[in-house]
């Protein structure tokens, strides 16, 4: 806040009307950091979801070839 203060004051010739963080019409900006930051997701959360779908895609897939063989070899033997 105290960098706004000296900064509004050399660019802006003292002009009250231009300040941003501390404008009284933003209301408090240190609760609204604090709820939006409280509402992001951890990217490392939603990789780890992803990689173990992929992983378990992947090994329904191993499964499905799997039974597939299982089921050819039981066909083969019937006829």
């Amino acid at each position: 806040m105290a960098f706004e203060d000296i900064a509004l004051d050399y660019f802006s010739d003292g002009n009250q009307n231009q300040r941003i963080l501390t404008n009284s019409s933003v209301g408090d900006l240190r609760t609204k950091i604090k709820d939006t930051n409280s509402l992001y997701k951890s990217g490392f959360v939603e990789s780890a979801i992803w990689i173990k779908g992929e992983m378990l895609d992947i090994q329904g897939m191993i499964d499905a070839m799997k039974g597939r063989e299982k089921v050819m070899k039981q066909q083969i033997e019937c006829e």
